[in-house]
């Protein structure tokens, strides 16, 4: 398999660990590696070869190379650099001169920015056929739906994709010139914002293959569910889900480096400990921004212990929600010892009120909680870890949750519902007492879905799903997942009819 990155000196040690991680994942794959760089020193060349000569199940495994840069490729690239904005250099568009500097003989590579990590195999990637008329296979960039406008692209023949990891056809690249073309569009466009991303989209428009989110689980794909799901479209929203649950590479997308101090970075310790086994284990980590960094961390810390007592979160939440132990309990004591015996929310007398208290701590024990939620009177929820609750939903009065459930936006639920946890007694063992044989834990959750309305005194077994759009009718016993825009009913709960 044929890799390809492209890195200045400095970069380096961020490379090495990078490529560590990809030795750590892909032993049994053998692996050639191009790293085309426009200033690597001899001492640095020699570390690599050293780190990565005698790795994998074979002695030659991987294999390093470093292709010499011709001359008028080096002239062409300094005639580029005015074009490439004050944040980037000019290494990053040596991916574009590829075709050019590469053996001619090598017809597909996969190229990679160094701030990525390799959680798990690329055999399936390095198998992938890419036919004549496609340029190269990439992951979409979910989360830019302005780019289309900005830089006049078709959005019903093309989708912007994130050029940090791409499965490259060279040999459409060389008979097309696509190179060239992105050059073009960099010298003569004055709209670009990230240079050699955009002039790709603009060059490659309908010759693109979309890879599947976890070959370029990018830093923003693993924020909290509720922050993607207003962010990204419906039909990848799963696709996203099951990329953050199992990445095969994960993208360090900006501003957040695992080299830095601070901020949220997912899995930095494996990162690190790649780092670690390198000739680079002594590079510093620091904070990004150096002492400014530093300061506005400790800003950011201080606030985020005390702000979440009037209800108010850091944007650091954006990826997990943090419970501070001082405000999780404070909140779990004025819950169960108080608020709960408020009013319930429909009340005319302090109702409003009573709701807002339990809100206010409820968001300090949730893990999310939306907007217009409404919790009633002696609603018990156990621990309430492992709790999401969307928009203009409600927990209805004397109903019972587990510790572990999603409830969508716009639920409706009646009073008096009860909703096992996720575990049971066992039973298996009839030579002995059941009392004596502890719990059975399941799998999952329970999840209720968007739209969703239960009638009162329902019961519902572990685990289960409740479709979008259903409604439970009351003193319903559900026993499996229910599908959605259905009506169920009984004992146990059976579908009465479609909703239309």
């Amino acid at each position: 398999m044929n890799i390809l990155i492209t890195i200045s000196d400095s970069y380096v040690p961020y490379a090495a660990a990078m490529l560590q991680t990809m030795a750590d994942t892909n032993r049994e794959l053998s692996l050639d590696i191009y790293i085309i760089s426009p200033d690597l020193k001899e001492q640095n060349k020699s570390k690599l070869v050293r780190s990565f000569e005698h790795y994998g199940d074979e002695q030659d495994n991987i294999r390093l190379y470093f292709p010499e840069i011709p001359v008028p490729v080096k002239k062409d690239i300094d005639k580029m650099a005015p074009h490439m904005g004050k944040i980037f250099d000019t290494s990053y568009i040596l991916r574009l001169y590829a075709p050019r500097i590469l053996p001619t003989d090598i017809h597909t590579i996969l190229y990679l920015d160094v701030d990525t990590l390799i959680a798990s195999s690329l055999k399936e990637i390095g198998e992938m056929k890419l036919d004549e008329d496609t340029a190269l296979a990439a992951v979409k960039d979910l989360i830019r739906p302005n780019d289309y406008e900005r830089l006049g692209i078709d959005e019903r023949k093309h989708i912007y994709f994130n050029s940090g990891i791409m499965l490259l056809n060279l040999d459409f690249w060389r008979k097309h010139d696509t190179g060239e073309k992105c050059l073009k569009v960099l010298e003569t466009r004055k709209d670009i914002t990230f240079p050699d991303q955009d002039a790709l989209n603009i060059a490659c428009e309908g010759h693109v293959v979309y890879l599947h989110p976890r070959y370029n689980c990018m830093t923003f794909f693993f924020a909290r569910r509720e922050f993607l799901k207003k962010r990204i479209r419906k039909e990848e929203f799963e696709n996203v889900l099951e990329a953050q649950k199992s990445p095969t590479i994960i993208h360090y997308t900006w501003p957040n480096k695992p080299w830095h101090k601070g901020g949220y970075i997912p899995r930095r310790e494996e990162w690190l400990a790649a780092l670690a086994k390198t000739e680079w284990a002594q590079t510093p980590i620091v904070y990004k921004n150096g002492i400014k960094g530093e300061i506005k961390h400790i800003l950011k810390s201080i606030a985020s212990y005390t702000l979440p007592l009037i209800g108010i979160h850091s944007k650091q939440d954006i990826y997990r929600k943090r419970h501070y132990k001082h405000i999780y309990w404070l909140s779990i004591l004025v819950y169960y010892g108080f608020a709960q015996y408020l009013p319930n929310f429909d009340s005319r007398f302090f109702g409003k009120l009573s709701n807002r208290i339990r809100v206010m701590c409820v968001k300090n024990i949730f893990d999310y909680v939306g907007n217009g939620v409404n919790i009633g009177r002696r609603a018990k929820f156990g621990n309430g870890k492992n709790i999401w609750i969307g928009s203009r939903s409600n927990i209805g009065a004397h109903c019972q949750v587990p510790a572990n459930i999603i409830i969508g936006d716009d639920v409706m639920m009646g009073p008096n519902n009860f909703f096992f946890g996720g575990f049971t007694h066992n039973i298996s063992d009839t030579t002995r007492p059941m009392i004596e044989q502890g719990f059975k834990f399941f799998d999952g959750r329970t999840e209720i879905k968007d739209d969703v309305w239960i009638g009162r005194d329902c019961l519902f077994m572990p685990c289960v799903t409740i479709g979008a759009h259903s409604v439970v009718g009351a003193r319903s016993v559900v026993t499996k997942d229910i599908p959605q825009s259905v009506i169920v009913g009984g004992n146990p709960a059976k579908n009465i009819k479609q909703r239309k």
